[in-house]
C-alpha cells in the first residue's frame, strides 16, 4: 500500500491481461490490448539505466533504530476504541509513566510537538522495523517521508540483492514480519514523517515525526 514501480509491458496480441501479485487475490492492474499488433512489434530495452547505488553497513555513522508497530484494544470509547501505536526508539513519552502503558491515551502516539528522530543530513542508519500483530491478515504497510531506503533483511534473512522501497508492507503472524533498512538522509531539512501508510492505523495515532537537521 503506497509503494510505487516501475514496470514495462508490451502488448503483443490483442486481449485481457492482469499482472497479479502472490497473496493477493485481485489483479493488481488489469491491461487490454485491442486492435491489430504493429509490424515491425517495438521492442523491449536491452539495458536498463542503472538504479540507485547500494549503501553498505560499512557506511553506518548514525545510531541503529527501532521501531515496533502495536495496536492496543479497546482503549478509548466510541466508533475508534483501538490504540494503534509506534513503539521502539524515540516513542512518544506516555501521559502516565507509572500507569499501565497498554491502557495509556498518549504512548507510542503521533504527538505533532514531538520529535521522534533527528536525523542529521549525510548519516547512515540502520532501521529494524517489526509487528507484533499476532493475526496474519492484520499488516502495516510502513513509509518515511523524503528519504528512500534499502531494504537488506527480511525476517532475519538477508535480501540478495538488497531493494529500495519507499514503502514497505509488514504482516502479522506468530511472530510478525520484519525488516531491516539502510537510509541516508540527502537533500532536505525540516520536519516529515515516519508512519503506517493505511490511511485508518495512522489517522489514529501509528504516526512519528522525524527532523532533518544539518550536520
Amino acid at each position: 500500500m503506497g509503494n510505487r514501480a516501475d514496470v514495462l509491458v508490451r502488448g503483443d496480441e490483442p486481449g485481457r491481461y492482469e499482472l497479479r501479485a502472490d497473496g493477493v487475490d485481485d489483479p493488481l492492474m488489469t491491461v487490454v490490448v485491442t486492435e491489430e499488433s504493429v509490424d515491425p512489434p517495438m521492442q523491449l530495452p536491452a539495458a536498463l539505466p542503472p538504479g540507485r547505488p547500494f549503501l553498505d553497513e560499512g557506511e553506518i555513522t548514525g545510531p541503529d533504530r527501532e521501531v515496533v508497530l502495536h495496536v492496543d484494544p479497546e482503549v478509548f470509547d466510541g466508533a475508534f476504541p483501538n490504540a494503534y501505536r509506534m513503539l521502539g526508539s524515540n516513542a512518544t513519552p506516555p501521559a502516565d509513566p507509572d500507569g499501565d502503558l497498554t491502557r495509556d491515551t498518549a504512548y507510542g502516539r503521533f504527538d505533532p510537538e514531538y520529535v521522534n528522530h533527528t536525523l542529521r543530513l549525510g548519516d547512515v542508519e540502520r532501521w529494524t522495523v517489526r509487528t507484533d500483530e499476532t493475526v496474519p491478515s492484520h499488516g502495516h504497510p510502513f513509509h518515511l517521508h523524503t528519504n528512500q531506503f534499502l531494504v537488506t533483511h527480511r525476517n532475519g534473512e538477508p535480501l540478495d540483492p538488497p531493494v529500495w522501497h519507499d514503502t514497505v508492507g509488514l504482516a502479522g503472524g506468530t511472530p510478525g514480519d520484519s525488516v531491516t533498512f539502510l537510509v541516508r538522509y540527502q537533500d532536505f531539512t525540516g520536519i516529515a514523517l515516519a508512519h503506517c501508510h493505511q490511511l485508518h492505523h495512522e489517522e489514529l495515532g501509528m504516526m512519528q515525526v522525524v527532523e532533518y537537521v544539518e550536520p
